[in-house]
């Protein structure tokens, strides 16, 4: 079984042995105002839920996202692969999607019983990323966010993320073309990768200057 607890103890001692800034990156995320939520796996039931969350919310803001997501919610009762297939098509794309992202969910459904969500606890990271992308408009990053926030994998970052990026990028006076420096950094946070990357939103999204 590969799915471990992400343990904020066990990270913060790790980061003060072998990188002081994201120790206090974490540690100043935890005792913030406004704390980072620490993920909790889902049960199974509720992985489709999350994809049709993630499909829903490429390219537009939280707020639209979450409004648009709530209609779909009333409309289907519950968000399951059959009550997304027995819907109509225009129906589903009344609720503010676009006629791609209807499509996406739709075929997502349609697809579901392919991917072996069941073997998902036994799988590594990267297999599950490739599982998942068989899915129309569920890309890498949106495998990877699945990872941190469904299955609440402990070791994930992802350089698709342009705010992660942003934030590493400030905190440690980073640039862009500093890419064996980035890499080397990302991977000495593991195996507490997925705690870095919170604590870097978190820093973007508090900081005055962010």
């Amino acid at each position: 079984m590969l799915s471990v607890p992400i343990d904020t103890d066990s990270a913060l001692k790790y980061f003060k042995k072998n990188d002081a800034l994201m120790h206090d990156l974490l540690q100043s995320s935890q005792n913030s105002t406004n704390p980072i939520t620490i993920p909790q796996p889902l049960p199974k039931s509720k992985y489709f839920n999350s994809i049709v969350k993630s499909i829903v919310s490429q390219q537009i803001s939280v707020k639209a996202a979450r409004s648009i997501y709530s209609r779909v919610e009333e409309v289907l009762v519950k968000v399951n692969t059959e009550s997304v297939i027995e819907i109509d098509f225009e129906e589903l794309k009344a609720c503010g999607l676009s006629a791609q992202k209807t499509n996406y969910i739709k075929k997502s459904a349609k697809l579901w019983h392919e991917i072996p969500v069941g073997n998902f606890v036994h799988l590594d990271n990267e297999a599950i990323i490739t599982e998942l992308t068989k899915l129309p408009g569920i890309g890498r990053w949106t495998a990877e966010m699945f990872l941190m926030f469904s299955l609440a994998r402990p070791d994930v970052f992802s350089f698709g993320d342009l705010g992660l990026m942003q934030s590493l990028y400030r905190n440690y006076n980073y640039k862009p073309h500093y890419v064996r420096k980035i890499r080397t950094t990302v991977q000495d946070w593991s195996p507490h990768r997925t705690l870095a990357s919170l604590a870097l939103w978190h820093q973007k999204d508090n900081s005055p200057v962010a």
